[in-house]
């Protein structure tokens, strides 16, 4: 509570990492000790330490960034966003990249869509439907969704004129955010719209405290929207009965949030309980081995299993579950540790030299922190994929200006 009031305070930056690393997992392990579900389990004393160990080592890594950079000159937020008001970017090289994306995305959508027969949203059964939308490739440019909705949206804050390109790629957003929508994959569209805030946060001042409740608020609508849709053939009630939930039935519209957040925890110190192989990287540079296309043919030689020692077919373990896996109880400790200095590394990189790149790498991390409870999301190819083309995108536009600003000081 004191860590949620102390967001209120004037001039105190609500997305800084250690607080909101903080919050977000205080708030996962006190819904998980309510043990409102019967599927979940007494934690032991080890299950505990199991647990403790990659928090406490992730918050290392943030405060030995926060120790190098202690006596450092930062810029607070209001001179972050007085710079990028200050600084244009190459806005002809920017929409020429994202009319890229969106044409790619559109023509991938359409071959997928060829292929497979189907568009979730119009099956019988697109819970089911949805795991079986996708072709290796052309799948890789339709989940580039949230790096064509940001860019569309970094193009509209630090671009003052060009209104037929405004017109063009408000165009682009629309039929980009509705046709994925119809895919029933919520998890990249809260992507998009929680980087797309961050960015607006630190880049001008139109996202307030108060702005950013409302914004949660209308995301765990839709959130549970798109839910709603996907378990459109299942009744709550028997949601309810499956999680084996403790309290009344007239609450079930709460089962599913709830057993959202909890049982990645469950899964993660159960799983852990029972693992006795280890994979040395398998998992966590999974992306490599996605684009190498040697996944599949390497899981199916080990005779390895995804998801091994579910809870009541719940199957996400948190993002620290593949440390583990890879690289036993060391994994766990290390790989965290370097997690936390990355986060807390782009937090004061962002805090020293403020442009629209070092921002954009920062809402991605501000995403990564959020949904830390539930998949290590920085394996899967998909996400890299996404985070190298805002990356290399807002570093093109902004070095491209930074080059022409300097050629008209020598001149």
């Amino acid at each position: 509570m004191l860590l949620v009031i102390s967001m209120l305070r004037k001039n105190t930056d609500i997305f800084s990492p250690s607080r909101l690393f903080l919050i977000i997992w205080l708030i996962a392990i006190g819904l998980t000790e309510l043990k409102f579900s019967r599927l979940q389990r007494h934690w032991s004393e080890y299950n505990w330490i199991i647990l403790l160990i990659p928090l406490l080592s992730t918050l290392l890594g943030m405060f030995i960034v926060y120790v190098i950079n202690f006596e450092k000159p930062l810029k607070g937020l209001s001179s972050i966003r007085q710079v990028v008001r200050d600084n244009s970017v190459d806005s002809k090289t920017l929409f020429r990249y994202i009319t890229f994306l969106f044409i790619a995305y559109i023509i991938s959508y359409f071959s997928i869509y060829l292929i497979v027969g189907y568009v979730t949203m119009f099956t019988k059964e697109p819970d089911v439907a949805r795991r079986y939308w996708q072709v290796f490739g052309f799948g890789l440019f339709v989940q580039a969704i949230p790096a064509i909705l940001f860019l569309i949206v970094v193009y509209f804050v630090s671009t003052k004129t060009r209104i037929s390109n405004k017109i063009i790629l408000s165009l682009f957003f629309l039929i980009a955010f509705i046709t994925y929508f119809f895919l029933l994959q919520r998890y990249y569209l809260i992507f998009s719209i929680i980087i797309s805030v961050v960015f607006l946060y630190y880049s001008t001042k139109k996202v307030s405290k108060k702005n950013i409740l409302i914004f949660f608020s209308v995301l765990s609508v839709l959130f549970y929207w798109v839910s709603s849709i996907r378990l459109s053939r299942y009744a709550s009630n028997f949601l309810y009965y499956l999680s084996e939930m403790k309290f009344n039935i007239k609450y079930s519209i709460f089962t599913e949030p709830y057993m959202y957040v909890v049982m990645n925890l469950e899964n993660f110190v159960h799983a852990v309980d029972k693992l006795q192989r280890h994979t040395f990287g398998i998992y966590t540079f999974d992306f490599l081995f996605a684009i190498t296309g040697i996944k599949h043919p390497l899981a199916q030689y080990l005779n390895l299993t995804d998801f091994p020692f579910l809870i009541g077919g719940y199957n996400t373990y948190t993002m620290y579950f593949i440390f583990y896996r890879d690289f036993n109880v060391i994994g766990l400790f290390l790989m965290p540790l370097i997690l936390g200095m990355v986060f807390s590394g782009t937090y004061y990189k962002l805090r020293r030299d403020p442009d629209i790149n070092t921002i954009s790498m920062y809402a991605v991390v501000v995403f990564l922190i959020i949904f830390s409870f539930f998949v290590p999301l920085f394996s899967f190819l998909h996400f890299v994929f996404n985070l190298s083309v805002i990356y290399f995108v807002t570093k093109i536009i902004c070095y491209r200006q930074k080059e022409i600003h300097h050629t008209l000081l020598r001149i």
